[in-house]
């Protein structure tokens, strides 16, 4: 169903939340380094999750495969279904996300992308990250049946907001679903 409005909508920090517990299996602290080391690698498609998995291992004294990895750290987050409903009532949802291939085609599947949103978009399709307002301007050129003024752009980085409002989509830099609530009324 076509509502003639858009909302892209980021993944991580937004409809994914982090509850931040660690367990057993995941250490976020180790992961956030790591995150910062092969992360944006990983996002424009380079192949870097076996080297961030054997490093991962390594520093936690482990095994895990990548799908028991994915498994294990999307146990510790939450989804935010109230957000998606409230925006979905009011737009088609294209999701926009800096995640990595292997994230992305484990959550898909875990989460039904395809039953909420219309279509999906990464920045390892595009081989660029959303911070780079290049990326904005490719998604502008693959999506040339909405109009700027239909699309809105929440995401939790103030920088990815900016990156998108350069080419004149406007944002709601994410803190609460109340607050992308009223946001969307205006």
């Amino acid at each position: 169903m076509n509502k003639q409005k858009i909302t892209l909508l980021d993944l991580g920090g937004v409809v994914f939340q982090s509850t931040g517990v660690s367990n057993k299996k995941i250490d976020w602290k180790i992961i956030t380094h790591l995150n910062h080391k092969y992360g944006y690698e990983l996002c424009i498609g380079e192949d870097k999750f076996p080297d961030f998995m054997t490093e991962y291992n390594a520093l936690t004294k482990q095994s895990l495969t990548g799908k028991e990895f994915l498994k294990e750290v999307f146990d510790t987050l939450e989804m935010n279904t109230e957000l998606v409903e409230i925006v979905g009532a009011q737009s088609d949802i294209i999701i926009v996300s800096d995640n990595y291939r292997e994230n992305i085609e484990y959550i898909s599947q875990r989460y039904n992308f395809d039953s909420w949103a219309i279509k999906q978009i990464y920045s390892f399709d595009y081989k660029m990250v959303k911070a780079d307002s290049m990326f904005f301007q490719k998604l502008l050129n693959n999506l040339p049946e909405y109009t700027i003024e239909d699309m809105i752009f929440i995401d939790d980085s103030p920088h990815k907001i900016e990156s998108a409002a350069k080419h004149g989509i406007k944002g709601i830099q994410y803190h609460d679903n109340e607050q992308v609530k009223n946001a969307l009324k205006q």
